[in-house]
């Protein structure tokens, strides 16, 4: 049985300069689970997340740079996918806080402390001055799909 997911995609480069644990419910989407284009999404991050690591590692605190991490959350049955900004790399995983207001998720508000691990990352973003660096693959697939519509 497929469940629909809605991804929240907050679109920072048209709003970098928004401050941080903002949401913007204009952004949802809802998406099959298996849909390729999360699928490919979520491999492409996985893939490029020690350059995403390493990155953190070097300037997060740094004035001008900003990470985001997109991962799902579930309450029964309801699944949003939701982006969060990281405070600290662990071995294995993340701890950040909630950047989002779920949409229909009760167990979860926005700036909740949570753990991301590695493995349930599906995107991400680093942007420093209001330029993207890197990531935010979900956004960029959705662009050039419809441009070649």
């Amino acid at each position: 049985m497929k469940l629909i997911c809605a991804i929240i995609a907050i679109l920072l480069l048209q709003s970098c300069s928004r401050p941080s644990n903002t949401t913007d419910k204009d952004n949802i989407r809802a998406f099959e689970v298996e849909d390729p284009l999360v699928l490919l999404v979520t491999k492409t991050a996985q893939d490029s997340l020690p350059y995403f690591i390493d990155y953190f590692e070097r300037y997060h605190g740094k004035e001008n740079y900003t990470f985001s991490l997109k991962t799902s959350f579930n309450d029964k049955k309801l699944v949003e996918h939701m982006w969060s900004t990281p405070l600290k790399v662990n071995d294995s995983s993340f701890l950040c806080v909630l950047d989002n207001v779920p949409d229909e998720l009760t167990n979860y508000s926005l700036g909740d402390t949570i753990e991301i691990e590695f493995v349930n990352i599906e995107d991400f973003i680093i942007v420093t001055a209001d330029t993207l660096i890197f990531g935010n693959y979900l956004q960029y697939e959705l662009e050039l799909a419809q441009k070649r519509q």
